[in-house]
């Protein structure tokens, strides 16, 4: 199993996933350097390392939801578990908890983003290059530079 978390492979798993997913709050860890993710997994993983009675949650699920560097915590969002949803950026359909501060969830941190990006109408700013003095259509808002082209020309005219 890799240690990288694809959008579209379960985390826990790895296998493409074909259905609704259901996105968790994780822990990763390195070394002694541990941080939360948010990942996707299949309905297999999420039953396998979720099973309740009377709403408690069985001391045998811990171990399944386990890997190498990686542990699933519980489902994003406070409240019982919701109907799939569509994500924001994508469509495709994720299963989260009814937390109502959670307005627009999305699968991934590249749906986050180019959610973002659609927002701010997927332009830059129309401010000319610095070095080749075309207008700067594409990218980030506050990009500097047209091209990567661009950017790295500078830097060497800076540098040297």
């Amino acid at each position: 199993m890799s240690d990288e978390l694809s959008p579209s492979d379960c985390a826990m798993c790895d296998t493409p996933i074909t259905g609704p997913a259901f996105l968790v709050e994780a822990s990763r860890s390195q070394g002694r350097r541990r941080w939360k993710v948010r990942a996707l997994l299949c309905e297999p993983c999420y039953r396998l390392g979720w099973p309740t009675i009377d709403g408690r949650s069985v001391s045998a699920a811990a171990t399944t939801r386990q890997r190498s560097r990686f542990e699933w915590l519980a489902l994003v969002g406070r409240g019982a578990e919701q109907a799939p949803a569509p994500c924001a950026a994508c469509g495709r359909l994720i299963v989260r908890g009814a937390d109502p501060l959670l307005k627009r969830v999305t699968c991934s941190h590249s749906c986050s983003t180019s959610l973002t990006r659609s927002r701010n109408g997927n332009k830059g700013t129309d401010r000319p290059c610095p070095e080749c003095g075309d207008p700067i259509v594409t990218g980030r808002a506050d990009s500097r530079y047209c091209s990567n082209a661009c950017r790295q020309r500078a830097y060497r005219k800076r540098r040297g």
